[in-house]
């Protein structure tokens, strides 16, 4: 019996018989997908001066990581492996930026970022060093917050980021 799940950490509904192991939306763990009717928004709340600047950081490292990604889809074959798979990371990029700037209170700022690296070896290792860095940073963001929510959005992007790390070593 198919039932309706949100993510905690990007608000995004999924209906399924089961939670799957990620969420497709912003790639949280199967631990932060709950019934529809106990979610409860992650933002919204007052964020301490450091957790601010933490969020703008995160903020930024997203957006490049989002426009990157997407650039780096366009240069490869339309529905090539790497066309989907940086398709997707870009998604998922997206999605973090998003829950971000609702935690700042602000819009989203425009897309830019670096251009791919022009060969598909060079943008794996740029992609693998961009997802090495952004969970070392929220490792130290998350030590940084006194929220709660706040450490949560930063467990679930640092496990995210770890599974694009990993696609990106096969």
């Amino acid at each position: 019996m198919a039932k309706l799940y949100v993510c905690r950490i990007c608000g995004e509904p999924y209906i399924g018989g089961s939670a799957p192991d990620d969420c497709p939306f912003c790639g949280a763990p199967q631990r932060y997908l709950i019934m529809a009717e106990d979610y409860d928004t992650l933002w919204g709340v007052d964020l301490s001066e450091q957790e601010k600047t933490d969020m703008k950081a995160t903020l930024d490292l997203e957006v490049n990581a989002t426009a990157y990604y997407k650039k780096v889809a366009k240069a490869n074959a339309k529905y090539s492996k790497y066309e989907r798979l940086f398709k997707q990371f870009a998604r998922v990029e997206k999605e973090h930026a998003e829950v971000a700037a609702k935690f700042l209170g602000i819009g989203l700022p425009e897309f830019t970022g670096e251009d791919p690296k022009g060969s598909i070896q060079a943008d794996l290792e740029r992609t693998k060093e961009l997802e090495k860095g952004a969970m070392g940073q929220y490792k130290t963001f998350m030590e940084n917050a006194a929220n709660e929510k706040v450490k949560k959005f930063y467990d679930a992007l640092i496990h995210a980021e770890n599974g694009h790390y990993e696609c990106a070593s096969e």
